[in-house]
């Protein structure tokens, strides 16, 4: 499907006229002599952090250095990328994903946006020419009941700092990748407290044939095919 989408369509004005990579060509090649690059948090997402995450973050964390058995080496990362709520709520007027929609930004504040996501953006591609994706956790919660969910968008969003809203608390480490157009991808790789957890893959724009060959390497080593108790 994502060959076939990925591609040009005369009816489609704005779509890309390139032709995409083959996205199976490498996709059992292993990642053998790869480098890998890994970040907790982002430098940032620590904001968001509930009772779980330090939890859930250990358990991926673990999970990715399972890379190293397959010949590739997962080196920590230091770089702090910049909260991408405030921006990406600025650029929500001009650009709507649903959801109550911000009001009119200033001049001001809309610059502001931009030069963080351009910092940001930087830094992503700055690493990612040394690395050939960076890894980090999906999400650094676990799974909510249908009520708590509920209740995390309504009543209790208050609690939720610094934003007082739940929005990027549980896409703390994916939004991110939204606001820049950055191809990522999930893993799973394991459960805490019986719940699963994630194992995300990002590259730069252009690269999902490496996600793709990357997330694979990793399912077939270490396939995970339990199931979480279900009620």
């Amino acid at each position: 499907m994502l060959q076939v989408m990925a591609g040009p369509d005369g009816r489609d004005m704005t779509c890309m006229q390139t032709e995409p990579p083959d996205y199976l060509a490498a996709i059992n090649a292993g990642v053998e002599g790869m480098r890998f690059a890994w970040t907790d948090d982002y430098g940032f997402t620590g904001m968001y952090a509930q009772e779980e995450s330090s939890r859930v973050i250990a358990a991926v964390r673990e999970a990715a250095q399972g890379f190293s058995q397959l010949g590739a080496t997962v080196a920590p990362t230091s770089e702090t990328w910049e909260d991408f709520f405030p921006g990406f709520m600025t650029a929500n007027y001009l650009y709507p994903t649903g959801g109550a929609r911000p009001g009119r930004p200033t001049p001001e504040a809309w610059a502001h946006a931009l030069d963080s996501r351009g910092r940001n953006y930087d830094k992503f591609r700055a690493l990612l020419g040394d690395h050939e994706v960076l890894l980090s956790p999906t999400t650094q919660l676990l799974a909510r009941t249908f009520t708590e969910w509920a209740e995390n968008w309504t009543t209790s969003s208050d609690r939720f700092e610094p934003h007082h809203v739940f929005a990027p608390v549980y896409t703390s480490h994916t939004h991110m990748f939204n606001w820049l157009g950055f191809p990522a991808a999930s893993v799973p790789c394991g459960f805490v407290d019986g719940l699963p957890v994630g194992l995300q893959v990002i590259a730069l724009p252009g690269n999902e044939a490496k996600i793709f060959r990357v997330a694979n390497a990793f399912q077939r080593a270490f396939p995970r095919l339990e199931h979480p108790p279900v009620s």
